[in-house]
């Protein structure tokens, strides 16, 4: 009875990496006919993608279009998955002994100058192979030899690496039981959630996750034994009592026969990140809202100039009146969207450019809100304005931009305030700070909006007429404008005693003694 022959190993497998197509078929026919299997890539990308199907050997172009042969060793030398694929490689370009050495010092297993008689790449490929054989085999017999020798120390070694290992990790490492216990307890956990380990070994989850109920807790942990790995966001706690959002990847261990023994979580900070994910929403919704004021609000002045200016082009031989009406709503109009721009070029500046800037010079606050004062009261000449200013009104400060705080605060003032009633402005100085107050006895401020006033786009009452209601801008400049002098600016509003915006900004540098009082 003749014997069934053995059966005979694979061909090794070539990977032939070279961009020249006619050299890569000439290459890939030659090795067929010599006994070996091909593969086949034209650059640099599709060799690391075919390395990683774990040909036999590679034979490596080095001069490629996307990257050279030297760093495509490179990089499969420090990718454990195809580190020990052997590697020849092959240039009709570099061709120096330092070319040479660089291929053979980054990786390579041998170096071949094109062009190349069959017979030396075909040599050369066998004992390339046969090298890193023998050289398999051999390590097989010493990992063999190591395992015999670690078996009766495995548990304790493998457990003072994992520790060694743990403990130099930045990230929050916690191992619990199947029952949510935790039975280790890293250094990046300590620094994450502030409890010592031996505060937490033997503790529940719960400690650092009140949020969770038991039963949750339980239900999450039986989720993940089933699908195998869990990565969720959650809000834990520190011991002093913060809060903290925490990004975790939870994993089940289990025994050597596949049974479930307890969970490995690794966490991480994510707190800041999700700030910058809640101040990116939030600088979408005002570009969002931004673009609606273009659109919007501009548009009404627009049309309004538009509507005149064609009114006034058509129709000719109008009496002068009509045409001084048709001027001042052209004017007006322009004025109203002049200041929609001013609103909105500072909206930017303070939401998204980093804070307005200032022009300090010395200034004095009365003569400046006196002055502010008259030029409301010439556009609003049928309402009372009181001006009552004491002590030295003299600091360093930007005189434009004061000047606008207050303009905005009084025609604030004057919109929501009953026509019969009068808006007081005071200037004073106390303790190195000048204060300014704009009181109107207009109808109270909601609390709901007290605590929104300064937001952007809040917008006037809705019964106000549209031609007079700003873009909701006028308040959150003010406040940039007080705080880039350093100040501050607080409101209080009640039926009683009306409204009243104060503002509060340090004299700064330029000071004097008391120079009186004066009202007007």
């Amino acid at each position: 009875m003749e014997k069934t022959p053995s059966p005979q190993p694979p061909s090794p497998v070539v990977l032939i990496v070279e961009d020249d197509e006619a050299k890569r078929y000439m290459l890939a026919r030659m090795l067929e006919l010599a006994g070996f299997r091909t593969r086949e890539a034209a650059t640099a990308a599709d060799a690391l993608k075919l390395a990683r199907e774990a040909p036999d050997v590679l034979l490596l172009d080095v001069r490629l279009p996307d990257l050279t042969g030297f760093e495509v060793s490179r990089r499969l030398k420090e990718d454990p998955a195809t580190s020990s694929i052997p590697i020849i490689q092959m240039s009709a370009n570099f061709t120096t002994t330092q070319d040479k050495t660089q291929g053979l010092l980054g990786g390579a297993d041998g170096y071949l100058v094109a062009p190349v008689e069959p017979e030396e790449l075909v040599a050369t490929l066998r004992t390339v192979l046969r090298t890193h054989e023998v050289a398999r085999e051999r390590a097989q017999l010493l990992e063999s030899e190591r395992a015999a020798r670690a078996a009766l120390e495995a548990a304790n070694a493998q457990l003072r690496t994992q520790v060694d290992i743990l403990a130099n990790v930045h990230d929050s490492i916690i191992v619990t039981d199947l029952a949510g216990r935790i039975t280790y307890w890293n250094e990046g956990a300590t620094q994450l959630f502030g409890y010592s380990a031996g505060e937490m070994l033997g503790q529940s989850l719960a400690a650092i996750y009140p949020s969770q109920s038991p039963e949750e807790l339980a239900d999450g942990l039986a989720r993940i034994i089933a699908v195998g790995a869990r990565t969720g966001e959650w809000l834990g706690r520190r011991k002093d009592g913060s809060e903290v959002w925490i990004n975790i990847r939870t994993v089940p261990m289990r025994s050597a026969q596949g049974e479930p023994t307890g969970f490995i979580g690794v966490s991480r900070d994510i707190t800041e990140l999700r700030e910058l994910r809640a101040e990116a929403l939030r600088r979408a919704e005002l570009a969002q809202q931004f673009v609606g004021i273009v659109s919007h609000d501009l548009r009404n002045p627009l049309t309004a100039i538009t509507l005149a200016a064609e009114s006034g082009l058509r129709k000719q031989g109008r009496d002068e009146a009509t045409q001084v009406r048709l001027l001042t709503r052209i004017r007006s109009s322009a004025e109203r969207m002049t200041r929609m721009v001013r609103d909105l070029l500072d909206f930017t500046q303070a939401s998204m450019a980093g804070g307005i800037t200032l022009n300090p010079q010395p200034v004095d606050l009365h003569e400046l809100t006196r002055h502010v004062v008259e030029e409301v009261q010439f556009a609003h000449p049928g309402r009372t304005l009181r001006v009552e200013c004491s002590g030295d009104g003299v600091g360093t400060l930007d005189a434009d931009r004061m000047a606008q705080v207050l303009t905005n605060l009084l025609t604030n003032a004057l919109q929501y305030s009953p026509p019969e009633t009068p808006v007081t402005v005071s200037c004073t100085s106390e303790d190195g700070s000048l204060r300014l107050r704009v009181h109107n006895l207009g109808k109270p401020i909601s609390p709901e909006d007290l605590a929104r006033i300064f937001e952007p786009l809040q917008r006037g009452a809705s019964g106000m007429d549209s031609a007079q209601r700003s873009i909701g801008l006028g308040l959150f400049i003010v406040k940039h404008l007080v705080r880039a002098h350093h100040g501050d600016i607080q409101v209080h509003s009640s039926p009683e005693a009306g409204t009243t915006f104060t503002v509060r900004v340090p004299r700064g540098e330029t000071a004097a003694e008391d120079a009186g009082s004066s009202t007007v």
